[in-house]
């Protein structure tokens, strides 16, 4: 019999992983934690009971599958908590085999799939009316050409399976543009159920700001929300949110429940939607998984991985969608830090958030703990080795300019 008090957590090196195990450690439970590199940040984290590695999901899922089933026998852990979506993707597929060693609050596949797949999401979505994005689907890079011409840009051009901006994403200005950038992104290697570059999907680009409805369900019934809006994103010109603000908006948290019951969803999603010139919502994606921002919904008073290791153990959770408004969060290290040596207005940016920090005090919260230290000494050194990247950056730019002149 498991040990329904230790809990496998996967993907050990994102950020939003550090926070589920801090959250699930402070409730005294016992933490196994487990990544395909054996420098991941939560490795260091006190609340870390043992470490463990498993195969890339993405180079080999079937191995990955069954090294987390032997790590989950071999360290009688009673739940199994996928981070990421290369995790995720696999765990849903081969649900039935890992579930008969570790519980898991994970979706099934023919549901999962259409949330992971963006076109699905976006077919899906058109048929429940819910505002999606113009979107083409090509067939061929001969259809792209032919559509080109007709297109209002700029455009974007995504993978449709994937997470990642600066892989999975690029913009076309023109014509001419969106065809070698449509090109250069299906010729990237990977094509397969947890990636696939093979035919993207184009987009009518949307300008505004990116929001977030953060969510888990119970066999299609909501059990916590969270909607949050990204100030900061890294990188600069769309990603993950560095610096996040809790918000209300009930017509996005309707649209993503609309979505996710029509999936009869089971566990954590977050359902994306960016606004128009004119303030009016297009759904982005729906990530079936935790969300890299996971810190500031445990912060705002929604515990989404204690209800996830709840739901997996009692059955069942109370649902909770009261939550602290106008709450922000910071990364400073290295996110913000990133974000700033990038900045071509740095001292603008900074003056932003030393005006905000002045306006918002005790509205304003970080990831750093001190209590738990070794992870802080990790970001750090990441954080030195991004300023001296910058700092050489712009020195050789200098002395590039000054041997011209």
């Amino acid at each position: 019999m498991t040990a329904v008090s230790r809990v496998l957590v996967l993907n050990a090196r994102y950020k939003h992983t550090l926070a589920a195990i801090r959250s699930l450690g402070r409730r005294n439970l016992e933490i196994v934690a487990a990544d395909h590199t054996p420098w991941a940040m939560s490795f260091f984290s006190k609340y870390t009971m043992k470490r463990c590695l498993y195969r890339s999901p993405k180079r080999d899922m079937r191995g990955f599958v069954l090294d987390v089933v032997s790590i989950a026998e071999r360290e009688n852990v009673g739940v199994i908590m996928p981070i990421g979506v290369d995790t995720s993707v696999p765990l849903s597929l081969y649900k039935p085999l890992v579930e008969k060693y570790a519980r898991m609050v994970i979706a099934d596949y023919k549901s999962l799939i259409v949330a992971h797949d963006k076109a699905l999401a976006v077919k899906l979505a058109e048929r429940l009316g819910v505002p999606v994005p113009r979107t083409i689907v090509p067939r061929s890079l001969k259809e792209v050409k032919e559509v080109a011409r007709e297109l209002e840009y700029p455009v974007v051009i995504k993978r449709r399976r994937g997470s990642g901006a600066r892989e999975g994403v690029r913009y076309a200005r023109n014509p001419r543009e969106l065809v070698v950038k449509y090109r250069e992104l299906s010729r990237r290697p990977a094509e397969g159920i947890i990636e696939d570059f093979s035919r993207p999907m184009i987009q009518e680009y949307v300008p505004g700001e990116i929001r977030d409805v953060c969510t888990i369900f119970r066999r299609g019934e909501l059990r916590g929300i969270v909607v949050q809006r990204r100030v900061w994103t890294w990188p600069r010109e769309g990603g993950p949110g560095i610096l996040n603000e809790t918000i209300r908006d009930p017509r996005l948290a309707e649209y993503a429940v609309r979505l996710l019951r029509a999936l009869k969803w089971h566990g954590p999603a977050q359902v994306e939607f960016k606004l128009d010139a004119d303030g009016r919502p297009r759904l982005m994606e729906i990530n079936p998984k935790f969300w890299g921002t996971l810190e500031l919904s445990i912060k705002a008073g929604v515990d989404f991985p204690y209800m996830y290791y709840r739901i997996a153990v009692e059955g069942d959770v109370e649902p909770v969608s009261r939550y602290r408004e106008g709450l922000y969060i910071l990364w400073p290290f290295p996110h913000d830090v990133e974000y700033l040596l990038s900045s071509p207005a740095p001292l603008e940016d900074l003056r932003f958030l030393l005006t905000l920090l002045l306006e918002n005090r005790g509205k304003i919260v970080s990831d750093v703990s001190l209590s738990d230290p070794g992870p802080e000494a990790y970001k750090l050194k990441i954080t030195v080795r991004a300023m001296l990247r910058a700092l050489i950056s712009r020195t050789g730019g200098v002395r590039l300019e000054r041997r011209r002149s």
